[in-house]
């Protein structure tokens, strides 16, 4: 088994690279600078409670590609847009050559490689140069998959430009057009939206609402030597907005921005599901590139919820992969804490011999874990398994549907038994040095597998994995996780002064314990696979 990183470098973000290293064109090899004090606050992998591995897939006939719209349907994948080649270049006829643009919709299957395809030019859409573009946003709900922006040519105008464009495709009938062999094009709904009008953030939707995080607007010809040929304006914005969706009707309503410059001056980033220690669903913006004032990534995480949708925490500065990478999302039910795995991507820190420090940001091979206590605090782990190659820049993790998960798609580790194949790792671009480095799109895939380690809760009176409770202790005005890993047949509660109460099954127990006053209680439960004693505490 073969183990690679794909690095897919968001467009954009390399000018400011560049400019960095003009000065030192005659430095060949990336001098190490002096660690930060926050990389001391490394932990041991082994105390994590999961272990990693990959298995290289790779199918032939699936093309390198980065930078697209991805949605799923059934067992098939639908790729829109992006580019077949590696990292642009630095000049104008270099930059985002015409030619290396993806402009096909494709529908791939990655368990057999097939590959099924229409040229998006055939199917005549009102605004069909936007799914030819790189970077655009993208978030499936259910049938639905929703792009928006992207840089690319409007053959129109024959300019270069960040498109103002809302994309709805449906999936089913894509598939199903695609698979006649028929035109797909009915398949599509666009209209123009000025406030989608992006490229490089990330979209995702929770709750009832889509989130527009970060990203910025690029107009005109990508070049490095002599005067710009280009503007760039970051939006500095999460923009917030539900999308109507009808046979009549495609738009946004209710929208609403919160700005911050100082914060939100951040594109090429990750953007991921988690699951907070209450047990509500939110997101977590991780990274992402360039500060106002200094070209290096932002290092403070930023949670946004449906209550709050600005929390930075400026408690803690990421180490590892702060530029757009795949990130497999893992909630341990039994302590509260969110874990994110990071897979390579570019980084201002790397392992090498000892944790290393680069202000160039360069591709990395490293795998980490970013662990959310539940108690706030935070801690990075560098996991033992790394890829053999500089990969990771915007490859993207395809969760699989077989895998215990939240709604949004965040996996649930203590459903999880043995190895357990959660996902795919596709695309992006593969460098061949850590910096100014010559690259290719990416085709290497990979299956992921989580294996969770048998723990013990830290409150229970007798050790057993048959039942997890989380938050303990707890109150009324806690998310209350009772989650049975084996069959438990009955419930008794215990109180202080002696009274048993019984519950049938979990839902019951859950209103028991709504019902019961503070105080310390025994939980004895029991079933086909033994029986266990847990303690209680309510505050």
């Amino acid at each position: 088994m073969v183990i690679v990183p794909m690095p897919a470098c968001c467009f954009l973000h390399f000018y400011h690279l560049i400019m960095r290293t003009t000065l030192h064109v005659l430095i060949v090899l990336t001098a190490l600078l002096p660690i930060t004090p926050q990389a001391q606050n490394l932990g041991d992998p082994a105390d994590l409670p999961f272990t990693l591995a990959l298995e290289e897939v790779t199918q032939v006939n699936i093309p390198g590609l980065h930078s697209f719209a991805f949605g799923k349907v059934d067992d098939w994948w639908v790729v829109i847009g992006g580019r077949t080649n590696g990292l642009h270049g630095f000049f104008i006829a270099t930059g985002f050559p015409e030619d290396k643009a993806n402009t096909e919709v494709l529908l791939i299957h990655p368990e057999n490689g097939t590959v099924l395809s229409y040229e998006v030019e055939d199917m005549n859409l009102p605004f069909g140069d936007a799914l030819r573009s790189t970077n655009p946003q993208f978030a499936q709900d259910g049938e639905w998959l929703y792009i928006t922006g992207g840089y690319g040519k409007d053959v129109a105008s024959g300019e270069f430009k960040t498109f103002p464009v809302l994309t709805a495709v449906d999936l089913p009938l894509l598939k199903m057009k695609l698979l006649a062999g028929e035109n797909p094009a009915s398949a599509f709904r666009q209209t123009e939206v000025p406030q989608v009008k992006v490229c490089g953030g990330e979209m995702e939707k929770l709750g009832d609402w889509f989130y527009l995080v970060g990203g910025h607007e690029f107009s005109g010809l990508y070049n490095q030597n002599g005067p710009p040929q280009f503007t760039q304006a970051y939006t500095n914005e999460i923009r917030r907005f539900k999308i109507t969706n009808t046979a009549s009707s495609l738009a946004i309503s209710e929208f609403s921005a919160h700005h911050d410059e100082a914060n939100l001056h951040r594109r090429d980033f990750t953007l991921a599901p988690i699951i907070q220690s209450n047990g509500t669903e939110a997101l977590c913006l991780y990274g992402g590139v360039f500060r106002p004032d200094e070209d290096l990534p932002f290092y403070n995480p930023i949670y946004i919820s449906e209550d709050n949708i600005f929390e930075m925490d400026e408690g803690y500065e990421q180490l590892f992969s702060q530029y757009t990478c795949p990130a497999v999302p893992l909630f341990d039910s039994l302590d509260g804490s969110m874990n994110t795995l990071f897979f390579g991507g570019l980084s201002t820190h790397f392992w090498s011999n000892g944790l290393q420090y680069d202000n160039k940001v360069p591709f990395i091979k490293d795998i980490a874990t970013f662990r959310r206590n539940a108690d706030g605090t935070s801690q990075e782990f560098v996991m033992p398994l790394s890829f053999d190659e500089l990969l990771g820049a915007n490859m993207v993790f395809v969760p699989s549907e077989n895998a215990s998960h939240y709604p949004n798609e965040v996996l649930k580790l203590r459903a999880m038994s043995g190895p357990t194949f959660v996902g795919y790792l596709f695309g992006g671009i593969k460098a061949e040095i850590p910096n100014i480095t010559p690259s290719s799109a990416n085709q290497r895939m990979f299956k992921v597998y989580i294996t969770p380690k048998p723990t013990v809760s830290a409150t229970s009176a007798v050790a057993t994995p048959s039942l997890q409770v989380f938050p303990n202790p707890f109150s009324n005005d806690d998310f209350l996780h009772i989650e049975s890993v084996k069959s438990i047949h009955h419930f008794e509660l215990m109180r202080m002064d002696g009274r048993v109460l019984a519950a049938k099954d979990i839902a019951e127990l859950k209103n028991l314990l709504r019902t019961l006053p503070g105080g310390v209680y025994g939980l004895k439960y029991g079933g086909s696979d033994g029986a266990g004693v847990m303690k209680l505490v309510k505050q």
